[in-house]
Order: structure tokens, then C-alpha cells, then sequence
């Protein structure tokens, strides 16, 4: 079964008795992601979104996760709560294991996107500044999580069928030269496991409230492995957004101040940053906002260059901001 309409999402709210049959109820799909069905249901109860796993993303090319990833989600999603209680993770509230989905409480409303308030124009290091310490918090308390669910959360299965395969594995097919190298950052990632990482954590994943914290979504790619991947990943999205936008000095404020409080210790940043930048041009999912081919050459030279980086020591501010200033 497949919430594919409102109709369809009251009857199944209905059915698992969350709401009754004469309760007004004002249901909305939201939209921005590619590997879910995601619903926002509002009633005199409560805000709430049910979110229901895909098993083929919906994208141009043939991109397949296993749907039990959604499992996963609610499972880290819980954890997050209990060792990082003000990280501002949603409460699940339902969970059914046969339809893969589970509901959880909604945000306040009129919140947008980091990403959404980026391409209006606005750009808040104070935001930045929240996603970092959030980001430090999960990374730095995750040790507390329980052995069991570390062993768990350890299985790599969707971040390798939604991160390394569509991404490192993908690229290499299209550049045979980078393949030491990819592989090497492959590496890193799958066997170097020492805390929970998001693996999705991007602009479009965080909801910025009105006191300017963010409020993390989307944890179906969140594993036991190595942090780098995380401000990498969101680090990427920020300089794509500084190319795109041409706001250069606004977004080098935005990279300064997370840089500047995400307290983790990683290694290889920069060839990491390298390889998201380069998987956002040439990957299963390009970033579709870029259209210029001259910008797209741009970014792939310099992605190309910092996978190959072999220097450990290079300053991976003075590198970012090298290429807009």
C-alpha cells in the first residue's frame, strides 16, 4: 500500500484509529525529497507529517533502497532523543513495520528550510552556528547509544545504497582515473565507524524556527561510521548555493560560522568535500538549480583536484574561501 492521496491518508489515519471518521482533517503532501511519500496531517489533535519509505526513487536515473530503511529512521530518530535531548529531532508517535511508514510531530507552523531561506535571500550565521552545535552534539553523544543498536545501526546497507553507490561508485564509472582515490575515501567511510553520522545532512533537512534553531529531518541514511561525511556533505550544499546564487561573501559568513562551531574531529575533509561536489554534478542526483555548463566545468575541475588531495594538512577554510574571494 502506497499513500499516493489525501483521501488515501485519511483512511489509513482512520483505519490505525489516529483520527475518527467525522474529524476534520486538513492533509497535505509535502514535497522536496525523492525517496519518500511525505504527508502533513492537521487536525483539532495536533500537527503531525506520516512519512512511507519508496522503494525507487524518484529520479531520472534507476536508483533502488531497500524500504526498511525507514525502520531505521524512527529507530535513530528515538535514539537522538534520549542522548541528545535538546537537539530538536521530531517524537515519533506511530510506527507500522508492514506499510513502512511512521508519523511523527510536525514543526511550527510557517518554518522553511535553510535551503528555502537561502534561495530567498537570506542568510543567517546564526543558523549555521545551530546546525554545527547540533551536529557536534549527535556526533560527540552518540557513544551513549545502547551496544545493541550500535551493532545495528552499524550495518552500512542503505548509506552504501543511497550514498556510496549512487555517488562514489557512480562517479568512478564515469571517471576510471579518479578510482584510487574514490576508493580510498570508500574506505574511510565504510571502516572507520566511531559514532552516529546523518548521512543526509543538507540544508533542505533543516527547518529553521523562528528563535533561528534548527529542528533535523530525513535520518533514513543514519549510521554507525565516520563523521567526515556529514559537514562534508553539508559544507557541499553551501558552496553549490554561494555558486548558484552569487553570494559569495554571505555564504563564505555561513561556511566561517559552521567551520567555527562544529567542534568534531575529522580527517580528509577536503578530499571528502571534494567527492560531494563533484557526485552533486555528475552523481545518480544531480543538484538540478545549477544549469550553466561553464559554472558545472568550474566546479568539477576543482571537486577533481581536492580528491586528490594527498596533503593532510591543508586548510580547508583557506581552500573554500580561495574560491570566492
Amino acid at each position: 500500500m502506497i499513500l499516493d492521496s489525501a483521501e488515501e491518508v485519511r483512511k489509513y489515519l482512520v483505519k490505525e484509529e489516529l483520527i475518527n471518521e467525522a474529524e476534520e482533517t486538513e492533509i497535505s503532501r509535502l514535497t522536496g525529497g525523492v525517496s519518500c511519500r511525505v504527508w502533513k496531517a492537521v487536525s483539532n489533535k495536533g500537527r503531525w507529517v506520516l512519512k512511507q519509505a519508496l522503494d525507487k526513487l524518484e529520479v531520472q536515473a534507476d536508483w533502488f533502497s531497500d524500504v526498511e530503511r525507514i525502520h531505521r529512521e524512527h529507530k535513530v530518530m528515538e535514539q537522538i532523543g534520549l542522548i541528545v535531548p535538546d537537539s530538536n529531532v521530531p517524537k515519533v508517535l506511530h510506527v507500522d513495520y508492514v506499510n513502512h511508514i511512521y508519523m511523527m510531530t510536525c514543526a511550527e507552523e510557517g518554518v522553511q528550510t535553510w535551503k528555502d531561506l537561502m534561495m530567498q535571500g537570506i542568510f543567517n550565521p546564526e543558523t549555521a552556528k545551530s546546525a554545527a552545535i547540533t551536529l557536534s552534539r549527535i556526533h560527540s553523544r552518540s557513544d551513549k547509544i545502547d551496544e545493541g543498536l550500535k551493532a545495528e545501526f552499524s550495518d552500512q546497507k542503505y548509506f552504501d545504497q543511497l550514498r556510496i553507490d549512487p555517488f562514489h561508485r557512480f562517479l568512478i564509472r564515469k571517471y576510471p582515473e579518479l578510482s584510487v582515490p574514490i576508493n580510498k575515501l570508500i574506505n574511510e567511510l565504510t571502516m572507520q565507524k566511531t559514532c552516529l553520522v546523518h548521512g543526509d545532512f543538507s540544508p533542505k533537512n533543516m527547518l529553521v524556527q523562528q528563535d533561528g534553531e534548527i529542528v533535523l529531518i530525513d535520518f533514513e541514511v543514519a549510521h554507525w561510521g565516520n563523521p567526515v561525511f556529514d559537514p562534508a556533505y553539508c559544507l557541499g550544499h553551501l558552496m553549490l548555493k554561494a555558486w548558484h546564487l552569487k553570494k559569495y561573501a554571505e555564504v563564505l559568513q555561513l561556511i566561517k560560522s559552521f567551520l567555527d562551531h562544529y567542534s568534531g574531529k575529522v580527517q580528509n575533509l577536503l578530499c571528502h568535500l571534494g567527492l560531494m561536489l563533484l557526485a552533486r554534478m555528475d552523481g545518480k542526483s544531480p543538484v538540478s538549480y545549477i544549469q550553466d555548463e561553464e559554472l558545472k566545468q568550474q566546479i568539477r575541475t576543482k571537486a577533481i583536484e581536492w580528491i586528490r588531495n594527498e596533503d593532510p594538512e591543508t586548510d580547508v577554510w583557506q581552500a573554500i574561501r580561495s574560491q570566492f574571494e
